[in-house]
């Protein structure tokens, strides 16, 4: 049995390009369906599994529907689809910010390109953002995949889930390489400080930037990322990725196109990735 509800938004929001402002639609158990646009992802709440799905109906008016869960109040399922897109962000101050620097970037989130999509909980982000360190896209694709199929069972683990499955069959099964006792450290730190619940869900306010780069093994990058999947925008989390398209695309350094955006301040990183969403799908001026 299907059921149905809206998110009525006070911001447009593009669907669309948020599923197309980074890699994770691809990355496992997402589903993007391009003919109906319809954006799922399989999950548990509570230990009750099922499939959450969005489609866009107007600019500021998403679909949202869901098969499973039973038991489960429409409320949280609702919230968990509203983080997907940051359905409660407030775009005017970036789009101030970024309006000099960043003019079709800012004309981009006015028309609701600005989010970033995010997965259902931090957990999955965090973890998600711990693959793709030192190894290849299809690599982090890999990892993703077997995470869901074992131990997450078609969804994707819960952090007590990582931890019963244990650091030799991450290495061994699931093929997360050194990146194994990252994630087993990381998640048992999250949970005894309460940074995280037992679901996934973080607390905000304990996820500073300098608490992340304090768990082990995760560096300038993985946190910078975090951040902006948090919604703090004010670093670029560079990579080699990132120093190469600077450099091939805008003959510049990191260092450089830094400090030269320097009146973005805490929008610098988003002005940054929606550069790069512009340039590689060629979404037009407007």
């Amino acid at each position: 049995m299907t059921s149905q509800a809206v998110i009525e938004l006070a911001w447009p929001i593009d669907l669309a390009l948020t599923v197309a402002s980074h890699g994770w639609v691809h990355l496992e158990p997402w589903r993007w369906e391009i003919e109906t646009g319809t954006l799922s992802h399989p999950e548990r709440i509570g230990g009750v599994p099922g499939t959450i799905a969005m489609r866009q109906r107007e600019p500021a008016i998403l679909d949202v529907a869901w098969e499973g869960f039973a038991g489960v109040g429409p409320a949280e399922i609702l919230r968990r689809a509203g983080r997907w897109v940051s359905a409660e962000w407030d775009p005017t101050l970036a789009i101030a910010a970024l309006g000099a620097s960043f003019v079709e970037e800012a004309a981009l989130i006015a028309r609701g390109g600005g989010r970033i999509l995010r997965c259902s909980t931090f957990y999955e982000d965090f973890v998600k953002t711990v693959l793709t360190v030192n190894t290849s896209w299809s690599g982090t694709c890999r990892m993703s995949a077997a995470l869901v199929a074992e131990p997450g069972g078609g969804v994707f683990p819960e952090p007590l889930a990582i931890l019963d499955y244990g650091e030799e069959r991450l290495r061994s099964i699931a093929k997360l390489g050194f990146r194994a006792p990252v994630v087993m450290s990381a998640t048992r730190r999250l949970l005894d400080d309460g940074a995280i619940d037992d679901a996934g869900n973080g607390d905000d306010a304990r996820l500073e930037h300098e608490y992340l780069v304090g768990l082990k093994g995760i560096g300038p990058y993985a946190a910078a990322h975090c951040r902006m999947l948090l919604q703090d925008f004010s670093r670029i989390p560079v990579d080699s990725v990132v120093v190469a398209h600077l450099k091939e695309r805008h003959d510049t350094t990191a260092a450089d196109f830094i400090a030269a955006r320097a009146e973005c301040g805490a929008y610098l990183g988003l002005g940054y990735r929606l550069m790069r969403l512009r340039e590689k799908f060629q979404v037009p001026d407007l």
